[in-house]
């Protein structure tokens, strides 16, 4: 009641918070140059001259030594200290005839890809003008924004939060890495600025409460495609009915999405992995080749937490308005908005929408944590996933006890409530159990330093005894003076021997994790595909035990393009189950992972990383995370700030970015035959392709 009330006062309030004629501030106007940065130098090879052209500006030109070079623009003297903004951007106008890819890359001392440094890249066609845009992070101790906005990982006052550092006050260079799908290069007009002022000073109005309007959008900023009334939520959808409803999709999919004119397999009621002609495809049930080509979190949760942050919120419904908006102490205001278009009958309504949308955006599959109700009506096949580590995670960072019988009960139980008692289905493409398991942290070590009745433990012991048979054999191998096996709970310093054992018991651990998976899914869910615990990092010896069990390994891989490193000699299906880019131009603040500077780069930037995935004769698959952007009041996170990201095909108004939808689209429609050509070149076939004609439903 009285949060009910307070949600009354501040909406009833709000016109007050906006003076009369005084407008929302555009973004874009925010990420506007406001001061250019020339002090610097330019490094480049022999080949290509560089010329200053005034105002700040300079130019690139010359031969291309292999279509590629990197530029280097290095501070005068000293560092660059850019803290005082929030966004730098890099303009640059191509005058070549090829498409040109520029990577770039602010560095501290010792930066590495994704260590000491903030990352961006964009792509420019033939005669375009394109920002390369870094809207780089910062560390937390630098916020000044008031406590409320603490559990956001981007605020308004700039601040954005990434778990890997950069310090924006000591920036050595700013690397350019450049492909071209041309042998010279021609950039004009490169002009260097820094834009979007940082802190609470300068980004007052913007810190003013309440944050989000009865949307949920953020309510100070205005975009294009901010929504502005309950009525245009109606009328979008009324467009997008009339604009859309003789478009089925792809011409080249057939009703499961797989490339219906391409060649036919053995159909055999279910999906499978095969190789064909020297690549691996997922084959659909009636036998045709199949590219998962999906997203993760497809559905309406968009949560924010409520308690304690009331006054961020402009509007908040009571536990039983607008189709259950406020649950567990959570606002849901894609929910809200999906019942403000449709009325009460909303689900079934969201449900049809999402599974049309898929088909326009030339998806085919519905990925992990999405709502299972997704599943039911054989419409779009299906990726379920299960945590088994969740509670039970002795061995690190979800990384459960396989050799456990509560891991075995656990993996069986989650199968088992999957699929119901058919225990199968021809629509859902494979499972998933489990995610990012912390293969990459000292998981060795704390079965070593467990306790002696764990079953880890004891297959770790077990093993060492069975190779060194007494402690002084191992004490020798090891360079350690172990007294006895009860005394040895710990790693060792670095020797040879050690080493050797690490990989080895690494192997024990994950081929039994692989193997129970593996073996349990034969048993509970016979005809669906396992695949894999879409691993984050690991070693080799985790990779090939991954694929000694899996039937296609998954990978969650945020870099520019994909590229799935498998272990060399190691030939196996392999599905990227996440990836993304986020750009600060729409209202989240938060960018994701990987970055770019606006809408048309994310897009382009989709559609480079999916085609060149379908290049590769082992990726089978794409899945973007996520089908939805985060609240821009952050999703509830403990210990740390929450995501807020704007990684979403569709905004908190269950509105599509025309951007990215047409990128999909474009790329869909010439999937399937792309995955014919004898090119490996991805540059040229993306030229090719953004140059043809849009699709006609591409076109709203």
């Amino acid at each position: 009641m009285k949060t009910n009330l307070l949600c009354c006062i501040i909406a009833t309030c709000l016109p007050a918070l906006l003076p009369a004629g005084v407008s929302a501030t555009k973004i874009a106007d925010l990420l506007k140059p406001h001061v250019v940065l020339d002090d610097f130098t330019v490094n480049a090879p022999p080949l290509i001259g560089h010329t200053a052209s005034g105002a700040g500006k300079f130019a690139l030109s010359g031969a291309l030594d292999d279509k590629a070079c990197t530029i280097v623009l290095r501070p005068k003297a000293g560092v660059w200290d850019i803290s005082a903004y929030s966004y730098l951007r890099v303009d640059i106008t191509n005058r070549g005839e090829g498409i040109v890819w520029i990577r770039g890359r602010l560095d501290n001392e010792g930066a590495v890809d994704w260590k000491d440094s903030s990352s961006s890249m964009a792509y420019l066609l033939p005669g375009e003008r394109a920002t390369l845009g870094f809207p780089f992070q910062r560390p937390e101790s630098a916020d000044d924004s008031a406590a409320i906005f603490y559990p956001l990982g981007a605020r308004p006052n700039g601040f954005r939060y990434h778990w890997l550092p950069f310090k924006p006050d000591a920036v050595i260079a700013c690397r350019l890495s450049i492909r071209s799908a041309s042998d010279t290069l021609d950039l004009q007009d490169i002009q260097v600025s820094l834009a979007q002022p940082f802190g609470a000073t300068a980004n007052a109005r913007l810190l003013e409460l309440p944050y989000l309007d009865q949307f949920g959008q953020v309510r100070q900023l205005d975009w294009p495609g901010k929504l502005r009334s309950e009525a245009d939520l109606a009328a979008r959808n009324k467009k997008e009915i009339r604009q859309t409803r003789n478009d089925p999709g792809p011409a080249s999919f057939n009703r499961f999405g797989g490339w219906n004119s391409g060649p036919q397999l053995k159909a055999t009621g279910f999906f499978r992995t095969e190789k064909y002609k020297g690549r691996w495809w997922f084959v659909d049930p009636e036998g045709r080749l199949f590219f998962s080509h999906g997203a993760n979190s497809i559905g309406f949760d968009q949560r924010t937490a409520v308690k304690g942050r009331e006054a961020l919120f402009a509007w908040l419904p009571s536990e039983t308005d607008l189709g259950d908006a406020l649950q567990k102490g959570n606002v849901q205001f894609m929910i809200a908005n999906l019942h403000r278009t449709f009325g009460p009958d909303w689900k079934s309504h969201a449900y049809d929408r999402v599974h049309r949308r898929l088909r326009l955006l030339g998806m085919n599959t519905v990925g992990a944590w999405s709502d299972p109700e997704l599943y039911q009506n054989a419409t779009t096949p299906y990726t379920p996933i299960i945590h088994v580590w969740r509670g039970q995670n002795p061995l690190g960072k979800n990384v459960p006890d396989p050799f456990s019988a509560e891991f075995e009960k656990r993996v069986e139980d989650g199968l088992r409530g999957l699929l119901g008692p058919a225990g199968s289905d021809p629509w859902c493409l494979g499972v998933f159990i489990d995610n990012e398991l912390g293969w990459y942290e000292e998981f060795v070590h704390n079965a070593l330093a467990g306790k002696p009745d764990m079953p880890a433990r004891k297959a770790v012991f077990a093993f060492l005894q069975g190779k060194y048979d007494v402690i002084e054999k191992l004490n020798a191998a090891w360079q350690t003076q172990y007294k006895s096996w009860e005394t040895l709970d710990a790693f060792p310093k670095e020797s040879e021997g050690f080493e050797q054992d690490h990989k080895e018991l690494k192997r024990l651990i994950a081929s039994r994790y692989y193997k129970v998976c593996h073996d349990l899914m034969r048993k509970v869910l016979p005809n669906q595909l396992y695949l894999g615990s879409r691993i984050h990092k690991a070693s080799p010896e985790i990779m090939e035990e991954a694929a000694r069990y899996a039937d296609v390994v998954s990978i969650n891989r945020y870099m520019p393009l994909p590229a799935t490193q498998l272990p060399a000699g190691l030939d196996k299906p392999a599905l990227i189950a996440e990836f993304h880019f986020g750009a600060p131009d729409r209202g989240v603040p938060g960018v994701g992972l990987t970055f770019v500077g606006d809408q048309l780069q994310r897009s382009r930037a989709y559609a480079a990383y999916v085609l060149d995935a379908v290049l590769q004769p082992n990726i089978v698959g794409t899945h973007w995370f996520a089908y939805t952007d985060q609240s821009a009041a952050a999703r509830p996170t403990v210990g740390k700030p929450g995501e807020n990201y704007q990684i979403g095909f569709v905004d908190v108004t269950d509105t599509l970015y025309p951007e990215i939808m047409q990128s999909s689209r474009q790329l869909a429609d010439v999937m399937y035959s792309l995955a014919e050509t004898d090119s490996m070149d991805l540059l040229p076939l993306l030229q090719s392709t953004w140059s043809k004609k849009k699709s006609k439903s591409a076109a709203w």
